[in-house]
């Protein structure tokens, strides 16, 4: 994931904290973290345990104590 500002400009020192549900009802989330691994790129990993349909969503807080939860639709995992 990379987070820039409106001028594009990598943003650096965000905290994410990453959510993902299944697109039905019933199932509990799994949560995980996002690790910033350069300027203003981040990297997490989710166990999405079942297949299926999930929705992730980032619980973005900035350096400046903004926030954003964008959404990103993961369509068709597959069981291990």
């Amino acid at each position: 994931m990379k987070i820039s500002d409106f001028s594009t400009q990598p943003v650096s020192g965000a905290h994410i904290q990453l959510e993902g549900d299944m697109s039905h009802p019933g199932m509990a989330p799994v949560m995980g973290e996002a690790k910033e691994i350069e300027a203003g790129h981040y990297q997490g990993v989710l166990q999405l345990n079942m297949a299926g349909d999930w929705v992730v969503l980032a619980h973005v807080i900035l350096a400046d104590g903004r926030k954003l939860e964008p959404q990103i639709n993961v369509s068709g995992v597959q069981a291990n």
